[in-house]
């Protein structure tokens, strides 16, 4: 298959119920600010529901954000802490999330694809290599 017949196969599913397509989610800080452009393309192209999930009190500065760069979102979530970010994963019934943080991804539930997006805070460029702390990495 190549990428043309695989864009009008996405394109088609867009316009089919939303509940038959598969939930992502998505953070803000450290993921949509880092790679607006890929997130923009992601959300716009995603043909089931797209959650942003982010830990900020400002709903108006978020979906601010969310317009700016045209990420597409059916829902915009708030919450106060990473085990609060896992009971919306997990209630959503959101199949991949994408944050950049570990510490919020260790109480997410198995059943979820996590992907951890490399920026500045995560990872240390001229080493190459992750920072993990010892509750986030293990060594092997």
């Amino acid at each position: 298959m190549n990428s043309e017949t695989i864009l009008k196969a996405i394109g088609k599913a867009r316009t089919a119920e939303p509940s038959r397509y598969p939930a992502i989610g998505i953070d803000i800080d450290g993921c949509v600010d880092e790679f607006p452009e890929f997130f923009r393309v992601l959300a716009g192209y995603w043909p089931g529901k797209v959650y942003v999930i982010t830990y900020r009190e400002d709903r108006s500065k978020a979906e601010a954000f969310l317009a700016k760069f045209g990420v597409r979102c059916c829902e915009l979530i708030l919450v106060n802490s990473f085990e609060e970010k896992a009971l919306v994963i997990a209630r959503e019934g959101i199949i991949v999330f994408f944050d950049d943080q570990p510490e919020v991804l260790k109480p997410v539930a198995p059943a979820c694809g996590l992907m951890l997006v490399r920026n500045e805070g995560n990872f240390d460029f001229d080493d190459r290599k992750w920072m993990l702390s010892d509750k986030t990495g293990k060594l092997v």
